[in-house]
């Protein structure tokens, strides 16, 4: 099941960028994981996750990936769906096909045309306090 089998549906890839290596988690369409994930890297999703996510790098979802829980990462760029809050500790892309039914925190927001997003959205930049502080 773990071994060199092709058709397994969770993997782990490595890519090369900027000469570093950055392994990433494959969780393929089809694939249903129910309970909590914790993945130091990255992770392309394009099953469905019922549980809490905390991704210490960049969360790619496709427009088949569904998360129903929160997420705590780095980076996201979403084409699916999140039912839960998501703390992002640099930046969030909504893009176009991207429904999230919770609340957001995020340093920095690109939210494309289309994209739904049914909650708070706050800004936790840390420049921003500086800035509340001096006026």
């Amino acid at each position: 099941m773990f071994g060199n089998n092709s058709k397994t549906n969770v993997s782990n890839t490595k890519t090369k960028t900027n000469g570093s290596i950055l392994e990433v988690c494959n969780i393929a369409q089809g694939t249903t994981i129910e309970g909590t994930v914790k993945v130091d890297s990255n992770i392309r999703l394009e099953g469905l996750i019922h549980g809490d996510v905390t991704c210490g790098g960049r969360l790619v979802m496709s427009s088949t990936a569904k998360i129903i829980g929160d997420i705590i990462c780095k980076n996201i760029i979403s084409e699916g769906i999140v039912e839960g809050n998501i703390v992002a500790k640099e930046k969030i892309h909504l893009m176009q096909t991207s429904i999230v039914l919770g609340n957001i925190k995020y340093q920095s927001l690109q939210i494309d045309m289309g994209a739904v997003l049914n909650g708070q959205a706050n800004c936790s930049a840390s420049e921003l306090s500086f800035r509340k502080e001096e006026v």
